[in-house]
């Protein structure tokens, strides 16, 4: 095996443009508490630090039959990547626009966003004060708040209407709304992930 082989596979966000490698992350905030990595302990989804292979929480039987069964179906980032943990993550996603009354595109968006920033894991770390699913900044809410799962797609819902009010993001591609809601130097690598987004929301639906 030469060098490049050996290197273990790295993580990029598109939000925070931070590379991560080798288990180090080059830049951000550091470990949350253990107050943190609990608070997603029952839904499945508990933060992760950037290096972790696992979670503090449970991920359900469902979660894990749905893990199994998405891996057959993704092409893209996540193809042959979907965890128990990441598909108790994105049915927090789903579940967070199914009970604010979003529609399927919106949620497709919004899961969309996480496989780009974090490959849907629930990080504890990332770019400056970056945490979270989707990598939010600390002007969105406390640590607490954006390592809720639940909590943290509220908020990227949020930002999506002001940006986009009176539902007029439905206009546009659901790549490009991604991108405006986020804001990355990169705002191309949404678009790629929409095909999978919509296979996972698909599957999650209920």
């Amino acid at each position: 095996m030469n060098f490049i082989e050996s290197m273990p596979k790295f993580v990029f966000t598109a939000t925070s443009s931070v590379l991560l490698t080798g288990g180090l992350l080059l830049a951000g905030p550091g470990a949350a508490s253990a107050d943190e990595k609990e608070e997603g302990t029952d839904s499945g989804c508990a933060g992760v630090e950037m290096n972790a292979d696992g979670s503090s929480g449970a991920p359900s039987e469902e979660a894990e039959k749905a893990a199994e069964e998405l891996n057959d179906k993704l092409k893209q980032d996540m193809a042959d990547s979907m965890s128990p943990q990441n598909a108790a993550c994105a049915n927090e996603v789903v579940q967070a626009a199914q009970d604010r009354d979003m529609n399927k595109e919106a949620a497709t968006i919004a899961v969309a966003t996480t496989i780009v920033e974090t490959h849907l894991n629930n990080y504890t770390g990332g770019d400056r004060d970056s945490i979270g699913l989707f990598q939010q900044r600390d002007h969105y809410g406390s640590s607490d708040e954006r390592l809720d799962a639940g909590w943290a797609t509220e908020a990227f819902f949020d930002e999506l209407e002001a940006v986009y009010p009176d539902g007029s993001w439905e206009s546009e591609s659901l790549g490009k709304v991604a991108q405006d809601v986020q804001r990355s130097a990169y705002p191309d690598r949404y678009h790629d992930q929409i095909d999978d987004a919509e296979v996972i929301v698909d599957h999650l639906w209920s």
